[in-house]
This record gives C-alpha cells, structure tokens and sequence, in this order.
C-alpha cells in the first residue's frame, strides 16, 4: 500500500531510491517560520497508475492537520493492517515550508526508519491541484542530491561501499546526509526548486468532507 509507506517514510525512500537514503540534518524552515497549509487538511488517499494507464484508489487513508500542541508543526496519521492483521496507528509530525511559489515538507525520521538516522529529515517538493483536489510529492533523488553535494552547492557527506559488478569492483552509493544550515538550504531552494527531486510523484486525491 501507498498510504502505509507514505507514513513509513525510510520504508518508502529507500524503495524509491534504490537503499541510498538522502537525509537533511536541518529542515527547510524551523516551526517559527513554517506554514500551516490549509490546502494540506483533510482526508486524503492514495491513487495508483496501473500499467494499463488506469487509475485505482488505495484503501487506507490519511488525515493531515495542524499538531494541537506544537506551534508551527503539522501531523498526518492513519491505520493500517500489519503483517498479523493487527490495527495499527501511525502519526507523523512535519514542517511545510513556503519559498516563493514552491511548497516543501520537511519529516522528522524516527528509530523505525533508519536508527543512524533518527533526528535528520526527508524533504519533498509538493503541489497542490485545487481543481483536481490532487496532492502531488516528489521526493529527493538521492543521486542528484549527491551530484549536488558535489558540486559543493549543499555541504554534505556521501557514503558509498565497494560491490563486485560482474567481477569489477564498483562503488555504491549507500546515503547522503547534508550538514547545511536551514539558511542554506532555503538559498538552495530559492534557486533551484527542482534540481535534486525525483521525476516520478505519488499522487493523493482529497476526500470529499462530510456534511
């Protein structure tokens, strides 16, 4: 299911990005200067392309709203059936950011994602289609967030391991975690919106509001 890794985020990036996990040790913005984006509020689900082409709805949804207790963050929470039938809750606390006309979310990894990795963020790029009440999420590409690092316009550290490729050995790319400042990463942004995302996006449609 969509919706289930959506909230299991390590789960979900690292399907995504091939094991390589691209982290942020800061966020995008910090709770004072985040948003409460209230195109974000609301019950949402995921939608699939087959490769006939057609669309299918997921059927596990997820709530997104304001956090009641921490200003300037926002929650999305769901349920789900794990591996032994047994109901499950999981909430995520998160960031959104606005930079001009583009709209990030910054999540929070947890010990269940990645232990190393607790405390660092995942960042997405998301847009919002009023007509087609469409949330749209690209993830970070980890490879052109290594690019990136490379090219010294993020600080950041790479880490690769060697694998043997049909008898040659190779280096592959296990993670990159940037070290650059909420400020920093802002400017990055404000230049290029797109450069270190993902081409593909999952998709969640809105659910109509009950009267």
């Amino acid at each position: 299911m969509l919706i289930r890794p959506a909230l299991h985020l390590g789960s979900l990036l690292l399907m995504l990005s091939g094991c390589a996990l691209p982290s942020f040790e800061n966020p995008a913005s910090s709770p004072k200067t985040s948003i409460h984006d209230a195109d974000l509020y609301g019950q949402w689900v995921a939608l699939t392309t087959k490769e006939d082409g057609t669309t299918e709805r997921e059927t596990e949804t997820l709530l997104i709203g304001r956090h009641p207790k921490r200003n300037g963050w926002m929650r999305a929470g769901g349920q789900y059936l794990n591996n032994d039938n047994e109901l499950q809750n999981e909430i995520r606390n998160f960031l959104a950011t606005q930079i001009g006309e583009d709209h990030f979310i910054s999540l929070p990894l947890t010990k269940k994602d990645r232990s190393n990795d607790a405390g660092n963020f995942m960042l997405a790029r998301y847009q919002f289609d009023k007509k087609a009440r469409q949330l749209r999420l690209w993830w970070v590409d980890p490879r052109k967030l290594k690019d990136v690092v490379e090219k010294g316009l993020l600080l950041g550290t790479i880490t690769e391991t060697p694998v043997q490729v049909d008898g040659k050995e190779q280096l592959q790319l296990k993670a990159v975690r940037v070290e650059s400042t909420t400020d920093q990463i802002r400017a990055f942004l404000k230049q290029h919106p797109e450069m270190i995302f993902q081409s593909k996006h999952q998709t969640l449609e809105k659910l109509p509001t009950k009267s």
